[in-house]
């Protein structure tokens, strides 16, 4: 299924450089070991009655696109952010056994070291557990 690539529309012509030279230097990066999984903040699973391909859905129609300059964490079937006021985002992970995970943080274009020092990490769970209402079995 196609995604809104989030970055193409809130950032200069001059991220699309680092958005087409980026991602493939991570996916060599993590063929070479170098990443593991990273995402910190377990929310819940998607409930059984909905597919991911649904809560992906949704989350496109609440304004989150392609997270494209981030490492593919192992198991993730999903990628996504929602980018706040340029400098911030909420990234939203879910693996292959419906789990959802996210935080909340610097985006890579509002504040590049930020990010990857993960200077703001979050877990905004209100925010989440709001979000993901219908979607969300927080048991198993």
């Amino acid at each position: 299924m196609f995604l809104r690539r989030t970055t193409d529309s809130n950032y200069d012509s001059g991220w699309k450089i680092v958005y087409f030279l980026y991602p493939p230097l991570l996916r060599i990066l993590e063929r070479l070991g170098f990443h593991r999984r990273g995402q910190d903040y377990h929310i819940g699973y998607v409930k059984k009655n909905y597919s991911i391909s649904d809560l992906k859905d949704y989350l496109e129609e609440e304004g989150f696109g392609a997270s494209v300059l981030s490492w593919q964490d192992e198991g993730e079937v999903m990628n996504l952010r929602k980018v706040n006021k340029r400098m911030y985002q909420w990234h939203i992970r879910v693996f292959k056994d419906r789990e959802i995970r996210g935080h909340y943080e610097f985006s890579s274009e509002g504040s590049p070291i930020a990010h990857i020092y993960k200077k703001l990490f979050i877990p905004e769970e209100k925010y989440f557990l709001n979000l993901f209402a219908k979607f969300l079995d927080k048991g198993r």
